[in-house]
């Protein structure tokens, strides 16, 4: 499939049997915690995020948890190992990289660094509402570390968070923590929040993107143009985004630096 990523072509694979979408939006029957913000059309924004000491205890803390698990999987790293060099440590063993992910793709709570409370606060700020990490189809919380080498497939294909059910009705953040540039941060699709699900032909469950296996439905054709951006936030900014976006499907350009990003969800408070 063919794509254009900050005005440059793009081409990669998803395979799994696909059909279109049906005649319908999905955000127009469900709750959009976008609606009452200015940059509600365009389903995200990049604003400032905590306190200057917040963001760096958050980020520190978060390093620090993939250092821990990059050791429990048995590798011997310094005590300020850089994560920017992941790539350099795991090569391509995807076992051994699998073995680092599966402790960070979905950490409880009491693991952040910071009370959720501050999370939550700064989220409902930007989304003008109530908030809470509290996921109601789930019956819990958790966050996210996306671990992102160079020029390899682990970001997901092309996809709207909602194709999977539980994660219907929230708002999502990117809050870069190493690694996160121009050539590498999370790609959107501005407006397509709002696009019928009959404009996209995607895979009718998890996807095969460029030779890895992801649970995710992925967009295999489109009937309209495939426009993507990386907002590309700052060491103190955030990006909040619709999970009704499209997004994902690039990889990450950088030379040498693998990309660490705490990606969370949040939904309305009741």
């Amino acid at each position: 499939m063919k794509a254009r990523l900050n005005q440059q072509d793009i081409e990669y694979r998803v395979e799994g049997p696909a059909s279109p979408g049906a005649a319908e939006i999905l955000l127009a029957n469900d709750v959009d915690l976008t609606a009452t913000q200015p940059w509600a059309a365009a389903g995200y924004t990049v604003a400032p995020w905590l306190t200057p000491a917040e963001n760096a205890t958050l980020r520190e803390g978060l390093i620090e948890l993939v250092r821990t698990a990059v050791r429990n999987a048995g590798f011997d790293i310094p005590a300020d190992w850089p994560v920017t060099e992941y790539h350099r440590l795991v090569g391509d063993d995807d076992a051994r990289h699998l073995a680092v992910v599966q402790q960070t793709t979905t950490c409880p709570l009491a693991a952040l660094p910071l009370p959720v409370a501050t999370l939550e606060a700064r989220v409902a700020e930007l989304c003008g509402r109530p908030i809470s990490a509290h996921n109601p189809a789930l019956g819990r919380a958790q966050f996210h570390l996306r671990i992102v080498r160079p020029r390899r497939s682990d970001n997901n294909p092309l996809h709207r968070d909602v194709w999977l059910d539980r994660l219907r009705n929230g708002i999502n953040i990117y809050f870069p923590l190493a690694g996160s540039t121009a050539d590498s941060s999370l790609a959107l699709l501005p407006g397509s929040h709002w696009w019928p699900e009959d404009q996209l032909t995607r895979t009718h469950a998890g996807a095969v993107y460029n030779g890895a296996q992801y649970s995710v439905p992925g967009v295999v054709a489109s009937a309209q143009p495939l426009h993507l951006l990386r907002p590309n936030p700052g060491p103190e900014e955030v990006m909040i985004f619709s999970p009704y976006l499209l997004h994902g499907g690039a990889v990450n350009l950088n030379e040498d630096a693998t990309r660490l990003s705490l990606e969370m969800r949040f939904w309305a408070a009741e």
